[in-house]
């Protein structure tokens, strides 16, 4: 598999200009500062009125600053797994898409500064999020059916990273950042650089970056039953580039953005023994707002957006298989208005276009273009008692496939909530939504081997719509040097959708004769009945199923005399989700987990570590195994050095400290494919003032 460790063009500029593995925010998250003094307000852009995220009645996770520097992965699944409420999907160190509550796939919207990914990671745990964490300055975490200016699918929740590509101010004269490391396991190189230069009304901007690893070590057999391989994991390799382009003009009455963007991306399936995918995108965003553009409107933004998305699934080097096409735009207009009777709000509509095809002789899901306008309005006002706030959206989703009936789906949602405030360092927070989802292309139109996740799938255009009913009950003490949060959160969502494996003794086509004998069927890659099939026969069926958990931490300022600082935080979440009625465990869920956080500040000296023990998973899904408990163990230690108009940083990282041979209970392949062993990175970046 030498493609995967060929140094692009793009890389090789990376590596000789030293550029950085992270770009620093505006400051610490809330969660990592418990002492006693006001903490600098983190706004929640995704947040129709950028309002910090504190204020906010719907539970919301912000990583920025040093904490997101030091937990930036591969994937964006990968830099989030360890917040409250969060995991990943895995298929090996390339592929990694968030899990918000046990929940993922097209029920978590994932954003690039406030517009849809718009790639094809919602299809297949195998296929990465076109989304370069390296440019990420902050990554935020909307959980639950909350944000109806994005759309009504998304009930598990938003991830929105937001990278600066479309300039929200202008920076006088040069600015940027440059940077390189290394990590030991895999051979790990990384970096990237930014730099931009703003005079008068305008502000230039550009980036690039790469990551590159060989096969991750591993910190024990490969196999869950022993038969795999030890050292290193076969196939396991990962290379990423990135860049992009951005221009912004700003004057008093408005201002205009415009981005290019491009990923490059070649990663290993390690569960085959050459298998890889060669993915590709380009990207176009544009952002125009008018500040007052008529009476009662105080604003009026237009965001849209254009991806040409495409990756081949490689069988072997010289040997291409299916080809997934994704070429996609978005368009949403919200005007938000003045004060109507207390009230202050944004109305919108938003247009999405998707023509979505894989074509190759294993294509499981036909060519189909989705069609989608929705029309929402969000609004919110001080009370007497806190705040209150309410929404709607209403959708008009069109599927249309060759050679079937086109489908037409109305979703509703609505959704309204309140903040109390106890005092001033406690609140108190209802929310309760009701959203609904149209089915996807592949829960409607799959037929047809998958091999990434082992299956052979069969979709049902007869599905219905999803609806989500969530309530959730928050409470915090935000104030003083003690400081802590706790969320309680249920869910039921009828017409549920999920895989479910099949009792029938058929060929995937219903040919045959019909043998149920409790097992479930197996089949080979032409859908024929096999006892050893390779791939499991499912279907795409509906059922109403429950999800409920709870997430909490708490914070302590242990020292704080200003020379010396240390902070202590402890927190943990547990998810459950199960079929209602019968109560059959889903597959894949989040274990529950506990931690404890400290971080140290010494002159120009900072320092973390993070212990965390993930429980044994065996809440499981008829056929799936149980997954043992481990105990995580990162750290890091960093030296800043100040010079003369630059800050020099010099790091220490490790990851896996105890070498564990964990295996993540939400991957398709984690009895075949653990997650790598020990990494110590070491790194610099250089930034300017």
């Amino acid at each position: 598999m030498s493609r995967l460790f060929r140094r692009s063009a793009l890389a090789s500029a990376l590596y000789l200009s030293f550029s950085t593995p992270a770009a620093h925010a505006a400051g610490p998250s809330p969660a990592a500062s418990p002492d006693g003094t006001v903490l600098p307000e983190i706004i929640v852009t995704a947040d129709p009125f950028a309002r910090p995220a504190d204020t906010l009645t719907q539970p919301v996770e912000v990583l920025t600053g040093d904490a997101l520097d030091r937990r930036r992965g591969l994937t964006v699944g990968e830099t989030l797994e360890n917040e409250l409420g969060v995991s990943t999907t895995d298929f090996g160190r390339g592929a990694g898409r968030p899990i918000i509550r046990g929940q993922g796939g097209p029920r978590v919207l994932v954003l690039q500064n406030g517009s849809p990914s718009m790639d094809a990671s919602d299809v297949s745990t195998d296929h990465d999020v076109g989304i370069d964490p390296a440019h990420a300055e902050q990554i935020e975490i909307l959980k639950g059916p909350t944000t109806l200016i994005y759309g009504s699918a998304a009930s598990a929740g938003v991830i929105n990273v937001v990278d600066g590509a479309l300039p929200s101010a202008v920076t006088p004269g040069l600015s940027g950042e440059a940077g390189a490391g290394y990590g030991n396991n895999g051979d790990q190189r990384f970096g990237n650089a930014r730099i931009g230069y703003g005079v008068g009304g305008t502000q230039l901007r550009a980036t690039i970056a790469g990551n590159q690893a060989n096969n991750f070590d591993l910190a024990g057999n490969s196999a869950l039953d022993g038969s795999g391989f030890g050292g290193r994991m076969p196939n396991s390799g990962a290379r990423k580039d990135s860049g992009s382009l951005s221009a912004a003009q700003f004057w008093d009455g408005g201002s205009i953005a415009g981005s290019f963007s491009r990923v490059v991306s070649e990663y290993g399936l390690p569960v085959e023994e050459e298998a890889f995918i060669d993915m590709s995108q380009s990207r176009y965003d544009l952002e125009a707002k008018l500040y007052q553009p008529l009476p009662g409107i105080t604003s009026l933004r237009l965001r849209s957006g254009y991806n040409d998305y495409g990756h081949v699934e490689f069988e072997a080097p010289g040997e291409p298989g299916t080809r997934f096409e994704n070429r996609q735009s978005d368009t949403r207009l919200e005007a938000l208005h003045a004060p109507l009777a207390g009230w202050t709000g944004v109305v919108g509509l938003q247009y999405g276009h998707r023509d979505f095809a894989a074509i190759g002789d294993e294509s499981f899901v036909p060519e189909t273009v989705t069609e989608s306008l929705g029309v929402f309005v969000v609004e919110q006002r001080a009370v007497s008692w806190g705040q209150a706030e309410f929404g709607l959206r209403i959708d008009h989703v069109d599927s249309d496939t060759i050679g079937r009936d086109a489908l037409t789906f109305k979703p509703f949602s609505l959704s309204g909530g309140t903040t109390i405030d106890l005092s001033a360092d406690y609140h108190l927070k209802l929310f309760a939504t009701r959203s609904q989802r149209a089915p996807v292309t592949e829960e409607l139109y799959a037929f047809g081997p998958h091999g990434a996740t082992s299956t052979y799938e069969r979709g049902d255009d007869r599905l219905a719509k999803e609806t989500a009913n969530n309530f959730e009950i928050g409470l915090d003490k935000h104030n003083g040097r003690f400081q802590w949060r706790g969320n309680v959160y249920f869910e039921r969502i009828q017409n549920y959708i999920f895989e479910q494996e099949v009792d029938e003794g058929l060929n995937a086509d219903g040919s045959g004769v019909a043998n149920q004998d409790g097992v479930a069927d197996r089949v080979d890659d032409e859908g024929t009945f096999a006892e050893d099939g390779e791939l499991l026969l499912v279907n795409y069926r509906q059922a109403d199923a429950r999800f409920y958990g709870f997430e909490g931490e708490i914070g302590y300022a242990l020292v704080q005399n200003g020379r010396f600082d240390v902070r202590s935080r402890l927190f943990g979440d547990i998810a459950y989700g199960e079929l209602s009625g019968g109560g059959r465990d889903l597959p894949r869920m989040t274990p529950a987990r506990i931690g404890l956080g400290l971080e140290a500040d010494q002159g120009n000296f900072s320092g973390s570590l993070d212990l965390i023990r993930v429980l044994r998973q065996d809440r499981v899904a008829p056929l799936e195994t149980e997954t043992d408990g481990f105990t995580m163990l990162n750290a890091s230690l960093n030296y800043t050095l100040p010079g003369a108009g630059h800050d020099t940083s010099i790091y220490l990282r490790g990851r896996n400290l105890l070498d564990e041979n964990a295996r993540r209970s939400t991957s398709f392949v984690k009895d075949q494919v653990p997650m790598p062993g020990a990494n110590l990175i070491v790194g610099f970046e250089v930034k300017l003032q």
